[in-house]
């Protein structure tokens, strides 16, 4: 089997995981996403990696053009089959299958850091962005706390990856984001940020990686993620617009 096909079945069988379809991270998008005021006042909105489209459902009923694009084809078929526009494309190889300016706006949530070349995504998002548009881009901070305290004891355990909790040898993030390294790669893009949110859980930790009770609220009381994001935010999810040359 070639290397597309290999990334089809796999995704196909990660989000059939049931953590992909509820969690904490997921509703906090979610409901940031479905209560924005640039969302409300858009008449098509694409969702580039959508996985089991969430987000895209929870806009739902609406007579807004709501697009999920997945690599797995199971998953944009039962996008279809729930009332919105699924459409299956390997975000690695094939440019979005829209023409230019046709969304206003673009969601792409925890994607970047899948990809082998994110550039060229990031450049077609803006491609197929209208002008005036928003996009919605957001990915796991690779530097958090955790993270570097779990290096420096010898091991990486990315608490924001989920291959963790199969036991899994590898990581499924293949691009690793620092708070500086995503505001470069989307000023390299084209992209510039409005808005800055920063993504923390009111409990922290799970069955395969315990902590003590009380962690999260050390953090999130005094709002650390907010104050000190590229060290204590577990995520970051920036509103942009596109520049124009």
């Amino acid at each position: 089997m070639n290397a597309p096909e290999d990334r089809k079945g796999y995704y196909d069988a990660y989000w059939s995981a049931p953590i992909h379809s509820d969690n904490p991270y997921l509703r906090w998008k979610t409901e940031f996403t479905v209560a924005h005021p640039k969302i409300r006042t858009s008449e098509a909105i694409v969702d580039i990696g959508c996985g089991p489209g969430a987000v895209l459902r929870a806009l739902q009923p609406t007579r807004v053009r709501l697009v999920g694009v997945e690599i797995s084809a199971g998953a944009a078929k039962a996008l279809t089959e729930a009332g919105l526009e699924g459409v299956s494309a390997d975000l690695e190889e094939a440019n979005l299958p829209f023409p230019d300016a046709t969304f206003d706006s673009v969601l792409c949530f925890d994607v970047f850091e899948h990809l082998f070349a994110p550039a060229r995504l990031l450049a077609d998002a803006h491609r197929v962005l209208r002008p005036g548009g928003s996009a919605f881009f957001c990915v796991p901070n690779a530097l958090n706390a955790y993270n570097r305290v779990r290096f420096a004891l010898g091991r990486h355990v990315d608490i924001m990856d989920t291959s963790h909790h199969e036991g899994e040898m590898f990581s499924n993030h293949i691009r690793l984001f620092s708070k500086a390294l995503f505001e470069e790669f989307l000023d390299a893009g084209g992209f510039e940020p409005l808005e800055k949110h920063f993504y923390f859980p009111t409990t922290f930790g799970d069955e395969t990686q315990p902590m003590p009770s009380g962690l999260a609220k050390f953090i999130t009381a005094p709002r650390l993620h907010d104050r000190w994001p590229a060290l204590f935010a577990l995520a970051f999810l920036y509103v942009c617009r596109k520049r124009l040359a």
